[in-house]
């Protein structure tokens, strides 16, 4: 019955909060029943279920209830499974949504190890413009996550492309998180590429995208501010 399932989901962060307090009785309880319990939900035929699963799976990683070695072999497999070619559309769209999510509470290591090859893949996905989106709405997470060096090797030619994606809300997805990308990236990059980039969007044909680019204007600018400055000033050229 799906809602015992899903009623179990609600449960598991509790049953994993006691497992940790009692770790000396029983060390490997969580690691061994529940966590192979909420990946395999992740995939359950009900929406609810599958909800559920993945709030109870992010509650675990926030409170650093899983175990590295857990996240590496158990959780992040799974997902890219979930997220391979031939996966559920509605399932893939989901996994690709925890994978953001998760990112930054797993850390730079595993996200650029695991994460980041299925990412750059995801945001390619000619099939189903939801995948593409959801990369789009979570770029400048994952940026800020692994890095300049990453950022400006794997992940810009991608943001590129969704940048001009056909599809006007994957554009605008990429306009409001246009400040978290030029964080990520050297003020060279800034300038000769993110610029150009960012005068596309506010151009653009769609007047919700030039409408989120330009309420982005003001934080993309700020990011050209010279760190090294205390105050800021008005430079007259």
């Amino acid at each position: 019955e799906p809602t015992v399932r899903a009623e179990l989901m609600e449960q598991v962060p509790h049953i994993a909060m006691f497992c940790q307090e009692n770790r000396p009785s029983i060390p490997y309880a969580f690691s061994k029943y529940l966590l192979p319990i909420v990946v395999r939900y992740l995939a359950d035929q009900n929406n609810q279920v599958r909800k559920t699963s993945q709030a109870a799976l992010l509650v675990l990683l926030e409170q650093e209830l899983v175990e590295r070695y857990d996240v590496e072999t158990k959780v992040c497999p799974v997902l890219i499974d979930l997220t391979a070619p031939d996966s559920n559309d509605d399932v893939k769209t989901e996994a690709v949504a925890i994978m953001c999510k998760m990112a930054s509470m797993v850390g730079k290591d595993i996200t650029e190890r695991l994460v980041l090859p299925r990412f750059c893949e995801m945001c390619c996905d000619c099939r189903m413009f939801h995948v593409r989106k959801v990369c789009a709405a979570n770029f400048g997470d994952i940026c800020s996550v692994v890095g300049q060096q990453a950022t400006e090797e794997m992940l810009l030619p991608r943001f590129f492309q969704l940048c001009s994606d056909n599809v006007w809300g994957v554009r605008k997805a990429c306009a409001e998180c246009f400040m978290a990308v030029s964080c990520a990236t050297s003020q060279e990059v800034r300038r000769t590429k993110l610029s150009t980039l960012f005068i596309n969007l506010i151009s653009d044909p769609s007047r919700w995208v030039r409408q989120a680019a330009f309420q982005s204007l003001g934080p993309f600018i700020s990011t050209f501010a010279n760190p090294s400055s205390s105050s800021q000033y008005f430079k007259e050229e």
